[in-house]
């Protein structure tokens, strides 16, 4: 249970702060992360090969999902379109956004097995703590009222 926790936290950080083309924040080569998880230059290096190692099938997959939910938005605005169409449309993006979610949860997991157990402990504490203080960021939105 404690490895699927830190899974969904490591993916929800990754989500969160890599762009598509996964050249954004890269947490292991962060001054704070490197200091506050104690990470060695070996363990930056490690995760930095992992992470590039599958990035250019996590970019190609995500390509792949922008191109079929686009196909999907065409397909239904489309007045032609029947039912069975936009069901093979929302096939195609559901099993290339499962695609993309089975890279990415295995590039967490490569890099939790780089991880000791402190600093996986520290690196849950340190995503719940950008949870809370994103959450406390964002403005409150009204409840969605009934008929819309």
């Amino acid at each position: 249970m404690a490895l699927s926790r830190w899974v969904c936290a490591v993916a929800a950080c990754l989500l969160s702060v890599l762009p598509a083309s996964g050249q954004g924040f890269k947490w292991w080569q962060s001054e704070r992360f490197q200091r506050e998880l104690a990470l060695s230059a070996d363990q930056s290096t490690k995760l930095e090969q992992v992470f590039q190692a599958l990035q250019p099938l996590l970019q190609t997959q995500k390509e792949a999902l922008d191109k079929h939910e686009a196909a999907l938005s065409r397909v239904i605005a489309d007045p032609k379109t029947d039912e069975a169409q936009v069901l093979v449309s929302v096939e195609r993006v559901e099993a290339a956004r499962s695609d993309l979610a089975r890279s990415r949860t295995l590039l967490t997991f490569r890099m939790r097995r780089i991880l000791t157990t402190g600093q996986h402990v520290k690196m849950q504490v340190m995503h719940e703590q950008w949870t809370r203080d994103r959450r406390s960021r964002q403005p409150s939105r009204p409840p969605n009222k009934p008929g819309r």
